[in-house]
Parts: C-alpha cells; sequence; structure tokens
C-alpha cells in the first residue's frame, strides 16, 4: 500500500480551533492510557545522551503527547533536562501544566535558531508531504540539533481499524479528560462531531503515516549524521511504533 496524502480536517486552517484542541486533547489522552510511547524511552534517551543536548523541543506537541506525562516520571527522559512544547497552531488550554508551552506558532520545517534542543515529534510526521518531511530532517541537521520522530500510525489493515475504532471510545472517556472543557463536551455529544472527525483522520493518519523504508529515502543526502529507522512495540500498546532518530556524527 503506497503512502496516500490525504486531507485531515483538524489540519484544515477552517477547522474550529476548539474542535482541533478537542481532538488533540484526546489523542493525547489515548496514548497516554495505552502507554505507546514507553516502548521508545531507551532509545530516545539514549540519543539525547549522544546528541550532547541539555534540552527538549517537542515540535506539533499538540496536547502535548506523551511528555506530560513523562514528566512527572524521572525515568521517563534525561533527569534534570527541561522540555519545551510548541506546535504551529498552540493549544491554549495545553499551556496549562507541569511543562511549558512556547506561545507562539513554530513551524517544524525552520525552527527558530532561538530554540535550541533535541527535537520530538510526535504522532505528526505523517501531516507533512515528502518535502516537507525532508525540510524537517534538514533544518534539524543544519542547526545541529538531535531529531526523534515517532508514530504509532501504520498502513497496515489492523493498525487502520484498531485506530477507526478507538476513536468511538471518546464517547465514554471525553468526560475524564482534563482539564474540562464545555466545548470538547459539545463537540463529542451535541452532535458527535468529535468521535466522527477523529475516526476519519484517524484513518487518513494510516494512509499518510511513512513506512520505515520511505523515512530512509527522506536521509539521502543527510550523511552527516547517524540514523536509526525501525518498528518497535511497547508492552502495554497494541499498535506498533514506527521510529527515525538521527544524531551528529561524532
Amino acid at each position: 500500500m503506497s503512502r496516500l496524502h490525504v486531507v485531515e480536517i483538524h489540519d484544515q486552517p477552517w477547522c474550529p480551533s476548539s474542535l482541533r484542541d478537542a481532538l488533540t486533547d484526546f489523542l493525547q489522552f489515548t496514548i497516554n492510557l495505552g502507554r505507546a510511547y514507553d516502548g521508545i524511552v531507551p532509545m530516545l534517551r539514549d540519543a539525547i545522551v549522544r546528541s550532547g543536548a541539555t534540552s527538549v523541543l517537542d515540535l506539533c506537541s499538540g496536547a502535548g503527547g506523551p511528555w506530560r506525562r513523562w514528566a512527572g516520571n524521572p525515568r521517563g527522559h534525561a533527569p534534570g533536562l527541561p522540555v519545551l512544547l510548541s506546535d504551529k497552531f498552540p493549544n491554549d488550554a495545553a499551556a496549562v501544566g507541569v511543562l511549558p508551552f512556547h506561545p507562539a506558532p513554530v513551524d517544524a520545517t525552520a525552527v527558530p535558531s532561538d530554540l535550541p534542543g533535541f527535537r520530538t515529534l510526535f504522532t505528526s510526521f505523517h501531516h507533512f508531504r515528502p518535502t516537507e518531511a525532508r525540510a524537517i530532517l534538514a533544518d534539524a541537521v543544519h542547526q545541529g540539533q538531535g531529531i526523534g520522530v515517532f508514530e504509532i500510525s501504520r498502513r497496515a489493515p489492523i493498525d487502520i481499524a484498531l485506530i477507526a475504532f478507538t476513536w468511538f471510545a471518546v464517547l465514554l472517556f471525553v468526560p475524564f479528560i482534563r482539564p474540562f472543557r464545555w466545548s470538547r463536551l459539545a463537540w463529542t455529544y451535541l452532535p458527535p462531531v468529535l468521535p466522527l472527525v477523529g475516526a476519519f483522520d484517524g484513518v487518513v493518519s494510516c494512509l499518510r503515516t511513512y513506512s520505515p523504508a520511505e523515512l530512509r529515502e527522506l536521509l539521502h543526502g543527510l550523511d552527516s549524521y547517524d540514523w536509526q529507522v525501525g518498528e518497535t512495540r511497547s508492552p502495554r500498546s497494541p499498535l506498533v511504533v514506527t521510529y527515525l532518530v538521527g544524531v551528529p556524527k561524532r
């Protein structure tokens, strides 16, 4: 199955920000509930150490991804390492929490030089076309920053089905997501727009996700870095994590 760059609703500029935030809130909730990314923590910590980074810059953060839960766990990242969340469409409500959220929009293809740190992207790299995806990697190389890309969606029938049906759990779990927001409740039940949009965008995310072979194609010419590309699975999650990690060669 070839990668298809189909439109996701919450990517569109006309998508209401409250709906976009509700979707990223639920995505973060399910990622943390299933601990989908816990299996990559040792690899990530090793890459951060090898890169010599003294901080982490999370790009395309949405509602914070796994970093919010990891921040309260000393095994989650290198001890004492500050983490800054960022996004092209900052989630204002997500800015309230244990980690700071950069208030201004941040373009992952051209990160401002005054935002240093090991760069991470969780459940977001598939949003970018190949030219943009390569620009993200090239910008990290140009600025000498390590980078880690991690996805829990794949173009496999079982993954597509699992992610599509997971979104209907929103009807059950939305009242328990914190911080509480009336807009999220309205998008879920009056009428059920959030689970429908989430299911659609979830399937599209799978169709847009890069395979390990396609990720390797993006690395041509970026030979000054050591790259790791592959797939793994966390103990408690049925989803396979596709990863790409790069650090400057010594």
